[in-house]
């Protein structure tokens, strides 16, 4: 055996033999830097490449790169990383100091160390260095707006967002470890292509394949890229504030307000600057990755922190979806149901994507030929009559969706409105009469009220299954259920209704029975929106419909024709006679009505009696009525025997009290009536 050493090299040169052949994707950046390795001193171009992107994107690998390449090119690197340098302009400078020589490229990483230097270094720093010049600068902010306007600057400076590697990109990382082919599209779409996700990812992949197709980073995990990409935050109350961002679908300055007071518009304008945040058009939102580790960390870490959270932010976007208007109900009704997104239900059902695929739009005479041919594709000739029958007679209930550029009608749904019974709908329309029937048999519509029925739901190219069609249909139905006055009961019909039951009676809907199994109805009167709207958000007071036992979906019982007027005064009357009785005022006819409300008996007496002591107290409004509270009060909540000893306590005569006692009465019963049958009171 000879004793001559094998020449194998250094370790240095297969180190960076790897690294190289681990570099992918990066075309445009690339791109970018060569451009400016091949300009000559004495032309026009930029000379300042300033690359920006949340921590793990991969801008360290693209300055190695690039050192690379320039010394291939016989050009001498300068590296700084700002978290090795004395911040300051002394130690920049003399962290810098050979870059003051020609043919150097200058490589700054972690820029956003130096904020705070950065107008000394594009006023003073940079200007000094020789015209051969080139410096590549890494950070996670963008550079300050001031100087990319800057009419100096402008033409001398490139600015580069670096983002998650393109789907190719991530799949040639991916498979430089050993990742098998078919978790490739499932771990980008994961990561959202950061490349430090990747890589943690493929790790996974290397020990477990089968593990990696459910693959969720676990709390070390977590940590290790929220470092990364987050970094350390200024305060407690930032990290909440960006908790919240990563919890909600956007987040506006008013959100924040709600939450933290006057600091809210601090918080906010911090969030927006961060590199990680996007801002659209309905507020501030976290890169996917970073709200999905957000999220997951808050519940590992604090689930009663996270829940905490959840309620504290859930009453603002309530409000919002209430009193959206316009071209903002859809919006509003994403960001609500967006909170659920990691429950059992929605999240197998929603996509909650915002744009692209279609719009909605009102129906237009133009639209009936292809809404026609769309029925009759989705459920047959006869179907498609009955889309003509309804066409003729209710147009402004369709709606279509439209595909963006020529408009044409990819989907379309009805919301029929229905006010009383009529002959010649019900023989043209089987399912109308069934539920004109089911109505009256489990909850009479009171005077004033209608039945709203979504049906017709057809989608282009076959069954709706989840898309953003089907998330704006529901949406729009979700916003007539919350929004809509005089609603008695609503009856959403689906031509799949074993698929989408659970969607359905998420949104408090209850399957019903026999013909009428493609069917689910709520009864408004039973549930308010109010209490329905507690009911779909989990408030405790009223069960949780995920782990509760007050469903939303659980069929409400039958209850009573509605009380005619004379019915009414009669039992307001009856009431007051029997105030201090808890079992006659329980059974009471009023306990069936509006104003005694869901709930067990002592529940409903309570509320009656809260009612009458309202309106008997209303009569405190001015001197006359004063005298009618004051007979009224005495005879039945002060406990006086008889009419005489009331009349006899008060000190009036006996026929004044008698008078005074049906005048009061009188209008104690208009004003309950009234409450009863008011339209806003859903």
């Amino acid at each position: 055996m000879s004793d001559t050493p094998h020449r194998c090299g250094r370790l240095i040169d297969r180190l960076r033999q790897a690294r190289d052949s681990a570099f992918v994707g990066r075309t445009v950046e690339t791109a970018a830097f060569r451009s400016m390795l091949d300009r000559r001193a004495d032309r026009d171009g930029f000379v300042v490449l300033y690359l920006h992107g949340p921590g793990g994107a991969g801008k360290s690998a693209l300055l190695r790169r690039f050192a690379a390449e320039a010394e291939a090119a016989g050009r001498t690197v300068v590296s700084v990383d700002a978290r090795t340098v004395e911040r300051s302009p002394a130690g920049f400078a003399a962290a810098a100091s050979g870059a003051h020589h020609e043919r150097r490229v200058l490589l700054l990483d972690t820029f956003e160390a130096y904020q705070g230097l950065e107008n000394w270094f594009w006023e003073s720093f940079l200007p000094e260095l020789p015209a051969d010049a080139l410096v590549v600068i890494a950070g996670r902010q963008p550079p300050d707006p001031r100087h990319r306007v800057d009419p100096v600057w402008s033409a001398a400076v490139r600015v580069l967002a670096v983002d998650g590697l393109a789907p190719g990109d991530a799949a040639a990382l991916l498979r430089s470890r050993g990742v098998p082919e078919r978790l490739h599209q499932p771990l980008h779409a994961l990561t959202g292509g950061h490349p430090l996700a990747l890589v943690l990812a493929a790790e996974v992949a290397a020990r477990d394949p089968r593990g990696a197709e459910r693959w969720l980073p676990h709390d070390g995990v977590i940590k290790v890229l929220l470092d990364r990409l987050v970094g350390k935050l200024p305060s407690a109350e930032h990290l909440r504030a960006l908790e919240i961002c990563a919890h909600v679908f956007a987040t506006r300055e008013d959100l924040l307000r709600t939450v933290f007071g006057e600091r809210g518009g601090e918080l906010f304008a911090w969030l927006r600057g961060q590199p990680f945040i996007e801002a659209g058009p309905h507020g501030l939102r976290p890169h996917d990755l970073v709200r999905d580790l957000l999220g997951a960390d808050l519940r590992w870490r604090d689930p009663a922190g996270w829940e905490a959270m959840h309620r504290q932010v859930r009453p603002y976007f309530i409000e919002r979806a209430l009193g959206a208007v316009g071209d903002q109900v859809i919006p509003a009704q994403m960001a609500l149901s967006y909170l659920h997104r990691h429950g059992p239900v929605l999240a197998k059902f929603l996509t909650w994507r915002e744009h692209g695929e279609v719009y909605e739009d009102s129906y237009r005479p133009a639209d009936r030929d292809v809404v026609l041919k769309l029925a009759e594709q989705s459920q047959g000739a006869a179907h498609a009559r009955l889309v003509a029958f309804w066409l003729d007679r209710q147009p402004e209930g369709f709606g279509v969706y439209r595909r963006p550029g020529g408009g044409t009608v990819a989907a379309f749904v009805a919301w029929l409105r229905l006010t009383a019974p009529d002959e010649e709908e019900n023989e043209a329309d089987g399912l109308v009469a069934a539920l004109w029937s089911h109505a009256r048999q489990a909850g009479p519509p009171r005077p004033g009220r209608k039945l709203a029925v979504q049906r017709f739901l057809a989608v282009d190219g076959g069954p709706p299954g989840p898309s953003q069609v089907v998330d704006l249909i529901y949406l729009r139905g979700v916003a007539t259920c919350m929004r809509e006055p005089d609603l008695a009961w609503t009856f959403l019909v689906t031509p799949d209704p074993d698929f989408w039951a659970p969607a359905l009676e998420h949104s408090g809907h209850a399957r019903l029975t026999g013909e009428l199994a493609a069917v689910f109805a709520h009864d408004w009167w039973a549930t308010p929106v109010r209490a329905w709207l507690d009911l779909q958000h989990g408030d405790p007071q009223h069960g949780d419909p995920q782990h509760g036992d007050l469903l939303p979906g659980a069929p409400a019982p039958r209850r009573p024709a509605p009380l005619t007027r004379d019915e009414f005064g009669v039992a307001v009357r009856d009431l007051l006679r029997n105030w201090r009785h808890q079992s006659s005022v329980e059974h009471n006819p009023l306990s069936s009505t509006r104003l005694g409300g869901p709930g067990e008996p002592a529940d409903r007496a309570d509320r009656l009696r809260n009612a009458v002591e309202q309106a008997v107290d209303a009569l405190r409004a001015g001197p006359r009525l004063e005298k009618l509270h004051r007979v009224l009060a005495v005879t039945f909540f002060h406990g006086a025997p008889t009419q005489e000893a009331a009349a006899e306590r008060i000190g009036i005569p006996f026929g004044t009290y008698r008078h005074r006692l049906a005048a009061g009465m009188d209008l104690v019963i208009d004003d309950l009536w009234r409450r009863e049958m008011e339209p806003g009171c859903r």
